[in-house]
């Protein structure tokens, strides 16, 4: 099975003490199972920008650089037309989802992929597995 990694999975990364379920999680899966969308990422840049500059958006900034984007590799996925379909027939469905969480969702589904998260309630979408490792 493969997995979207929610962009709180990501951003877990950058605490200085990482969830332990979560890092237990991560370390079992194979790198080659796991995904992450460029809207997480772009929501990750989004946050650093917005910063005022200093320490802490240096820090972010480089670890974004050195550590989280070179863990991605080639396992950054698109949101393409497919996705675009699957988003729109999830808010006609759910019109008040969060705006990113039902593109993550449709991004998974396009994919055929389990979405990892600790947010579960907000990908709740019929076919999509959802899969929360802070739970362990």
């Amino acid at each position: 099975m493969k997995f979207l990694l929610d962009t709180c999975v990501l951003s877990d990364g950058m605490k200085g003490r990482p969830n332990p379920g979560l890092t237990r999680w991560l370390e079992g899966i194979p790198v080659d199972q796991r995904y992450v969308s460029v809207l997480s990422l772009a929501e990750i840049q989004f946050g650093i920008y917005r910063l005022a500059q200093g320490q802490k958006k240096d820090a972010l900034a480089r670890w974004y650089e050195t550590e989280l984007r070179p863990t991605c590799g080639t396992h950054v996925l698109p949101f393409d037309e497919p996705e675009a379909v699957l988003w729109a027939q999830l808010r006609v469905r759910q019109p008040n989802a969060a705006f990113m969480d039902t593109q993550l969702a449709a991004t998974a589904l396009a994919n055929k992929m389990a979405i990892v998260t600790r947010n579960v309630i907000d990908f709740e979408y019929d076919g999509l597995d959802v899969l929360n490792p802070w739970e362990d």
